[in-house]
C-alpha cells in the first residue's frame, strides 16, 4: 500500500505482470479538492478515480514514473507531493530452456472483477506441472485440481505434475485463498470388473449388464454392455466408494470443493446397430421400458427417449450420492462431459446415436444432473474450425454456429447457461492445425456472451502417439520447451483472459437475455426448429460450392447481443471468424440504427445504450488480447 500525507512521500516499486498500484493520501477537512496526476514517465498512466484520494494506477510499461497529489486548501492556497513509482520489467526472458512456466508468467496477466459469482476455471488437461498449478490458482482464476482417490483414478492423477498430498497441503496452509475442484476420469473399471478382476473395486449387481439369451455377457469393444435397466444400487454402490473419498479431502483441505469434473462416456450409452436386439433379449428390460410407458421396442424414437431417461436416472444418482458425502450446503457446479442439448443435434439424421435426448435430463427446467450444458468446443474436431461446411450434410458446421444450436436448445427448455469443455486444439502428431490464438479468444468471447460462465479446459496428449508423449512428459515436468509457447499454455491463459472480461460484465448474463437474432439455426434434422441467435452482418456471407454442386453461404463475421431485461443497454460482441479486422454493419435494434461496429479476429466486445433517443457505443476491450488492460479489480 502506497501511503501519502501531506508531509510524507513514499516510494514504490512494482515489477510486470503486476500492473496495479494502490494509492492513499491522508487529507484533513480543509482541503477543498484534491487530484492525482502524471507529472512523467514514459508511457501513460490510468487512474480509477484520479479527483479521491484514495484510488488505483494502472502501469502497462516499465519505466521510472511521477505522480502527483495536489490538493487546494480552504484560502485556496494549492499544495502538492510527488510520488515516483518504479516499474521494473518482467525477470522472465523466452529462451530455449524457458518452461511453459516460463512462457506464462511473460504474458500479461488478467484481471477479475473483486467479488465476481462466476465459478472458477478448471482443466481437463494433462501436462500441468505443479509449478503451472500454483501459478494458475494464483493470478489466473484456476481452480487447484485434486482428483477424487478412488483407485480407478490413480494413474490418471499422475498426470498431473503433483502428487495429491502435495497439494491437499498447499491447499490447508492457504484456507480459502484457492479455489478447489475434483473430479474423476471414464470410470470403465467399474463396469469391466463383472468377473471380479479388479479386486480392490466393489462388485456390482448382476443386472447391471446386459446378456445373451445364453446368460453370457454381452460384449463391444471389449467391454461389457450396461444394461439400461441396471439397478439404482449400482450408482450408489460407485457413489459410495468415490464418495469417501471427496468427504476425506474436504476433511484434509479444510475447505469446500467448489466444481466437480465427471470426465463421461462410461456404462450406459448409445447402442451400436445391434442394439435394439441385445434389449429384446432381456426381459428385465422389456418390463422396465413398458413400465415407463412406451409400447414399441421397435420403434427407435422409443427407444432413444428410453435410453437417455435412464442415462440421466443413472448419472443423477451417481452424482447424489457423491455430494451426501460432503458437508458444505453449497455444493460445487457439476459437469459431466458432453451432456447437454448437443453442438449436433439436428446438423445431420444420426446425431442421435452421438448424443442422449437432454429433454430427460431436464426436469421443469431444473437440470438433474450437469448444473449447465457441458458439451465439448474443440477447434477442428467434430466440426469444421471457425469457417466452413460439412461436406456430408453440406450445412454449417463450425464451432460457434454448434455452440449456438445447444444453447438455442438449452434456451428451449429453459436453461441459458453453459460450462464448455473448451480446446484451442492438441497435438496428437507433429504440424497438426491448431487455432490462431487470437481467433480462439476471438470464439471465447462469443461463447460468453451466448450464456457461458466458465470453461473446462481440454488437452488430449497424454497416450495419443510418441510425439505427443514426449511433449506431454516435458509440460508435466516443467522441462524446457523453447521458445514457442506451448499450445496447452495459450489455451489456459486465453480462457482466463475470457473470463476476467466477463467478471467485469456478469450482469449482461445474470440480468440479460441473449436475443434470437434473425433466421433459424441450419440444424433442423428430426428435432424442433430453433432461432439463429446471432445477428448477420451487411456483405459478410461467402458462397461455399459444396459436393453436390449447391452454393452455400457461410458467414465471415459473427455477431451476438445480450440485452439487459427492462433497459436499453445492450452487449453485443462482433467477431471476424475468418479474414482480417474489419468494419462492419450490423442492425441489433432498429432503434439503434445500423451499428458501425469493428470486427476483430480477438472479438469486439461493446456496450451499446439508447439514451435520450441517442445511440452511445462503447468498446469495452479496447486492447484485444489483453481485454482487461484498463480495468480495476
Amino acid at each position: 500500500m502506497l501511503n501519502i500525507s501531506a508531509n510524507t512521500v513514499t516510494d514504490q516499486v512494482i515489477t510486470l505482470p503486476e500492473t496495479r498500484v494502490n494509492l492513499v493520501a491522508t487529507v484533513s477537512e480543509k482541503f477543498q479538492l484534491h487530484q492525482w496526476q502524471q507529472v512523467s514517465g514514459p508511457y501513460s498512466v490510468i487512474f480509477q478515480a484520479p479527483e479521491q484520494a484514495k484510488t488505483s494506477a494502472i502501469f502497462k510499461n516499465a519505466g521510472t514514473y511521477v505522480l502527483r497529489f495536489s490538493v487546494i486548501e480552504a484560502d485556496k492556497t494549492i499544495t502538492h507531493n510527488d510520488v515516483k513509482v518504479t516499474v521494473n520489467p518482467n525477470p522472465v526472458v523466452i529462451d530455449n530452456q524457458s518452461s511453459a512456466l516460463d512462457h506464462l508468467k511473460a504474458m500479461p496477466r488478467p484481471v477479475f472483477k473483486t467479488g465476481h459469482t462466476l465459478p472458477p476455471l478448471t482443466s481437463c488437461a494433462c501436462g500441468v506441472s505443479k509449478e503451472m498449478a500454483k501459478e494458475l490458482a494464483e493470478h489466473w482464476g484456476y481452480a487447484i485440481h485434486v482428483p477424487a482417490r478412488d483407485q480407478t483414478y490413480l494413474a490418471y492423477g499422475s498426470d498431473y505434475g503433483y502428487s495429491q498430498d502435495e497439494f491437499v497441503q498447499y491447499l490447508k496452509a492457504n484456507p480459502g485463498k484457492f479455489k478447489l475442484s475434483s473430479g474423476f476420469g471414464p470410470l470403465y473399471k467399474y463396469f469391466n470388473n463383472f468377473d471380479g478382476r479388479h479386486p480392490e473395486l466393489p462388485i456390482l449387481p448382476a443386472a447391471t449388464w446386459l446378456r445373451h439369451a445364453s446368460g453370457a455377457f454381452i460384449v463391444e469393444n471389449n467391454r461389457p454392455v450396461v444394461s439400461p435397466a441396471a439397478p439404482n444400487e449400482t450408482f450408489e454402490i460407485i457413489g459410495d466408494f468415490i464418495g469417501k473419498s471427496l468427504a476425506l479431502l474436504e476433511q484434509q483441505t479444510g475447505q469446500k470443493i467448489d466444481v466437480f469434473i465427471n470426465m463421461g462416456e462410461y456404462g450406459l450409452w448409445m447402442l451400436s446397430g445391434a442394439g435394439n436386439t441385445y434389449l429384446k433379449q432381456e426381459s428385465t428390460v422389456l418390463d422396465h421400458f413398458a413400465s415407463l410407458g412406451y409400447t414399441d421396442i421397435e420403434d427407435y424414437a422409443q427407444v432413444y427417449a428410453y435410453m437417455s431417461w435412464n442415462k440421466a436416472r443413472q448419472e443423477k444418482i451417481l452424482k447424489d450420492k457423491l455430494f451426501s458425502y460432503l458437508k458444505n450446503t453449497k455444493k460445487p457446479v457439476y459437469t459431466w462431459y458432453q451432456e447437454g442439448y448437443g453442438a449436433e443435434r439436428g446438423r445431420w439424421s444420426g446425431w442421435q446415436e452421438w448424443t442422449f435426448l437432454y429433454e430427460k435430463f431436464v426436469v421443469n427446467g431444473v437440470p438433474q444432473v450437469s448444473d449447465y450444458s457441458s458439451v465439448e468446443a474443440y477447434y477442428n474436431f467434430h466440426n469444421s474450425g471457425f469457417f466452413g461446411i460439412h461436406s456430408g450434410s453440406e450445412i454449417p458446421n463450425d464451432i460457434l454456429t454448434n455452440a449456438l444450436n445447444d444453447i438455442a436448445g438449452c434456451l428451449s427448455l429453459g436453461q441459458k447457461y453453459a460450462y464448455p469443455w473448451v480446446s484451442i486444439g492438441w497435438e496428437q502428431y507433429q504440424d497438426q492445425p491448431i487455432a490462431e490464438s487470437d481467433r480462439f479468444l476471438g470464439f471465447l468471447k462469443m461463447y460468453y456472451a451466448i450464456g457461458a460462465l466458465g470453461t473446462v479446459s481440454g488437452y488430449f496428449v497424454c497416450d495419443s502417439s510418441a510425439y505427443a508423449s514426449t511433449l506431454w512428459n516435458t509440460l508435466v515436468t516443467n522441462g524446457a520447451v523453447g521458445t514457442t509457447t506451448p499450445t496447452l499454455t495459450w489455451q489456459m491463459a486465453l480462457a482466463s483472459h475470457a473470463q476476467a472480461l466477463f467478471s467485469h460484465l456478469e450482469e449482461y448474463l445474470h440480468d440479460g437475455n441473449l436475443l434470437p437474432g434473425e433466421g433459424k439455426s441450419p440444424y433442423q434434422a428430426y428435432t424442433p426448429i430453433l432461432s439463429a441467435y446471432e445477428f448477420p452482418a451487411e456483405g459478410e456471407t461467402q458462397e461455399i460450392l459444396a459436393n453436390s454442386g449447391w452454393k452455400i453461404p457461410v458467414k465471415t463475421a459473427r455477431v451476438v447481443a445480450r440485452k439487459i431485461k427492462n433497459q436499453d443497454r445492450w452487449l453485443v460482441v462482433a467477431w471476424a471468424n475468418t479474414g482480417s479486422d474489419r468494419s462492419i454493419r450490423v442492425t441489433i435494434d432498429p432503434r439503434l440504427g445500423m451499428l458501425t461496429l469493428n470486427a476483430r479476429k480477438c472479438g469486439s466486445v461493446y456496450e451499446v445504450s439508447l439514451a435520450n433517443g441517442k445511440t452511445q457505443i462503447k468498446l469495452v476491450d479496447a486492447d484485444g488480447m489483453n481485454p482487461t488492460a484498463d480495468m480495476f479489480a
